[in-house]
């Protein structure tokens, strides 16, 4: 049997990713990705090489190793509530519970009850006493997602609980402690909240003890590779599927694609894409959801354009003649032209002939020229 090609084969069998703690992934730069068990929780992966994540790794390896608070900064899809338990899990409150609080959610009515809990019979429908999120964090990590949604009346509330890490459940008569770890999540600049007078500076002041920034997957394109393979793998096992394989092409695409809903995005774009394959064994661009495929396509002919728009006299003075440099840069423009046309239609000729105008033995032609295969 021959050996597989490994620019075909599945990813996480090509790079042959080895499961790595976390210390040794921030000692040992190089590591391709660390998995994470939590206790209590299915097992959390933070994936990828590249020097922005190490970064992020290290600030979370030392700010594991303290009780401060933490703000994690990042934009939505970033994986922010995954960093926020691997940091609970790699705590000295590991056995503690993670408690989160979404909140973007938390419903002005009912927000104290939540947070604080009630005794019972303090209000209409309190038939039991109940215990709220804040102590239920008690040992253990309290985790505030999206923070600067936060209302004033609860900014202010919780400025008090962790200045006094007590708090009065509604109806209660004395005060409950609670010893939590708070760590919060925004993808807003707080500080610029703090300037327009929408977020309290004392509760800022109380929340970034650590701030650690997690940087947009545009900003760290050789992970996606590793990314992508991870996730398909996961994929095709969830549905029962054989491992598929990714055309270089398929990955080139992936990271030409800005990604602005981060790697979640990218995790949604697989599913379509493993989907759109159906029973065939290899991913290739054309499976890709069209807006990928049009924004991809789209970017490749602007870089191609600005390209054209710079062109300068050779260093040693020389010229080619007119011509020439016409044929070239048409050339090149017509290649670009051609490939941008078979991944934006998803290689159907029918409507690659619509959008360019070309009859179907000349679309053929040129690409026989160009080399471009259609598979």
């Amino acid at each position: 049997m021959q050996p597989e090609d490994s620019a075909h084969a599945p990813l996480s069998t090509a790079i042959r990713a080895q499961p790595v703690s976390l210390a040794d992934l921030v000692e040992q730069g190089g590591r391709l990705y660390v998995k994470v068990e939590l206790p209590g929780v299915s097992a959390g992966e933070i994936i990828g090489c590249s020097r922005q994540l190490n970064e992020s790794l290290r600030l979370l390896s030392g700010a594991a190793a303290t009780d401060a608070s933490v703000l994690l900064y990042g934009e939505t899809g970033t994986g922010k509530e995954l960093f926020a338990r691997v940091l609970h899990a790699r705590s000295a409150r590991a056995q503690g519970n993670f408690v989160s609080v979404d909140c973007t959610v938390l419903p002005e009515t009912l927000v104290g009850s939540l947070l604080f809990g009630h005794e019972k019979g303090s209000f209409t429908g309190a038939v039991r006493s109940c215990e709220g999120l804040v102590r239920q964090a008690h040992r253990g990590t309290l985790f505030l997602d999206e923070v600067g949604e936060l209302s004033p009346t609860l900014q202010k509330a919780f400025l008090r609980v962790l200045q006094e890490r007590s708090f009065r459940p509604i109806g209660g008569d004395a005060e409950v402690a609670s010893d939590f770890r708070l760590v919060a999540a925004t993808n807003r600049d707080l500080q610029r909240g703090v300037d327009n007078g929408q977020f309290r500076a004392d509760l800022l002041y109380r929340l970034q003890a650590c701030r650690i920034e997690l940087p947009p997957l545009r900003r760290r394109s050789e992970d996606i590779q590793l990314l992508a393979g991870y996730h398909l793998d996961r994929l095709c096992r969830r549905h029962g599927q054989p491992a598929k394989q990714m055309t270089p092409e398929l990955l080139r695409t992936l990271a030409l694609y800005p990604w602005p809903g981060n790697v979640r995005e990218l995790f949604s774009t697989l599913e379509q894409t493993l989907f759109a394959a159906r029973f065939e064994s290899t991913l290739f661009p054309r499976h890709l959801p069209q807006h990928v495929r049009i924004q991809v396509a789209r970017s490749r002919l602007e870089a191609r354009c600005v390209a054209l728009q710079t062109f300068s006299v050779p260093a040693d003075g020389t010229l080619p003649r007119l011509h020439e440099l016409r044929s070239e840069v048409f050339g090149q423009a017509e290649q670009q032209y051609l490939a941008s046309l078979v991944q934006l239609t998803g290689q159907d000729v029918r409507r690659a002939c619509q959008l360019s105008g070309l009859s179907r033995s000349r679309l053929y032609a040129l690409l026989k020229k160009h080399r471009i295969a259609l598979h």
